[in-house]
């Protein structure tokens, strides 16, 4: 698999709406773009919306009237040129979209791609990608506002003092050892690694209540029902 292909992919859930996005990144994508795409200009890259019509290159069909986003590296979500085709939502029109790009040279995206190149990019770190998942799938309150908070880099921001502390510890445990009277006492370096390790455990606990909030918790009633409880 070349990670620098066009990849496209539908961007709305399955079924039908008003409002359906299909995404297209990576080398090449505003070439494909150009192909099947019938606006007033013929190449609108200049801009970033364009309102026109999706068509079949070789066979000139229209496919829908649609919206045209146009996002150029390294301002987009992946870091590569990005389009968005925001069509009428109706799975047929989706499909035939992902018919013709890929038709042009583009593949469909595999599970989580999008978020996999913005992460080889650099425009989002581990955690943060990480992130994207649990938004999405967010279905209460507080779900959304751990997962958000995690995506805007809180966390992030967290493991990196953490980090810094470690090997700032490290560097000093290394000059105790090659010049003792001038490195860290023993009990403080003792003392830095027992906060680090009650800040990893702290955040450990941190993550198994965002499990909890995120998935939320199997119960199980037990008892006869004349106590008032009732099947689910």
């Amino acid at each position: 698999m070349n990670l620098k292909d066009p990849i496209c992919a539908i961007a709305t859930p399955p079924g039908k709406g008003a409002v359906g996005v299909v995404r297209l990144s990576g080398e090449g994508a505003l070439e494909i773009a150009a192909k099947v795409w019938r606006g007033k200009d013929e190449a609108p890259w200049g801009r970033a919306l364009h309102h026109g019509r999706g068509g079949g290159p070789k066979t000139g069909e229209a496919i829908d009237q649609a919206l045209l986003l146009v996002f150029r590296a390294p301002r987009s979500y992946t870091g590569e040129d990005l389009v968005e085709f925001q069509t009428h939502g109706s799975p047929a029109v989706l499909r035939r979209v992902m018919e013709v790009l890929v038709a042009e040279g583009a593949r469909p995206a595999g599970r989580g791609e999008f978020t996999f190149r913005a992460y080889l990019n650099g425009k989002l770190d581990l955690a943060q990608a990480e992130a994207v998942l649990a938004l999405i799938e967010a279905e209460g309150e507080l779900a959304r506002r751990q997962a958000l908070r995690a995506l805007e880099g809180a966390l992030s921001r967290k493991i990196a003092r953490l980090e810094e502390r470690l090997l700032d510890l490290l560097a000093h445990v290394q000059a105790l050892l090659d010049y003792p009277e001038e490195g860290v006492e023993p009990l403080e370096a003792e003392r830095t690694l027992r906060e680090v390790l009650a800040e990893v455990e702290a955040l450990l606990a941190q993550a198994r209540a965002s499990r909890l909030a995120q998935r939320g918790a199997r119960l199980a009633l037990i008892g006869p029902r004349t106590l008032g409880k009732v099947p689910f």
